[in-house]
This record gives C-alpha cells, structure tokens and sequence, in this order.
C-alpha cells in the first residue's frame, strides 16, 4: 500500500513534519496502531484527485445502468443565464 509507514506513538510525536513531508512529496504515509494500518496520510491534490476519480466512477455507474445524467447544456444554460444562448 505505501512504503512510508509510522507507528501511531511515532505519529503523533511527528505529525507536524510528516504532515508537511506527505505534502511537499505527495507520498503517503500509513499509520499504525499495533502492526495493522488504520489510517492513511495523503496530500491534499491526491485527495482531490481521489474524490474526482470517485465522482467520475459513480457517473459511469450511472451512465450504464442509464439513470438521468443531469440536463442538457443548452437548458442549463437558459436556467443559469435567462433566455436563449
């Protein structure tokens, strides 16, 4: 899963600067609590990237099994805006 791994004590003592190591190289961290993972640190662009990959992923689902994807530009457009486009 990661290589960068903290025990939850050694976490804790350091947060500070993994928080802003995790930040500056985008590598994530994994925090432990006796052996076993319970948490992950990550930078904030690959959580956004994460939540996009997510959202696109549930639009897809959508998509196949043929749910209502939102309106058409051209109506969205009028809502937003009045009138034609």
């Amino acid at each position: 899963m990661t290589e960068i791994t903290y025990s939850i004590v050694e976490a804790r003592a350091k947060l500070g600067a993994i928080a802003r190591e995790v930040s500056a190289t985008r590598e994530p961290v994994a925090i432990t609590d006796h052996g076993h993972t319970i948490a992950i640190l990550m930078s904030p662009a690959d959580a956004l990237e994460l939540e996009e990959r997510r959202a696109l992923a549930d639009y897809q689902e959508r998509q196949a099994r043929g749910e209502s994807l939102g309106i058409p530009h051209d109506e969205a457009f009028r809502r937003v805006f009045g009138g034609d486009d």
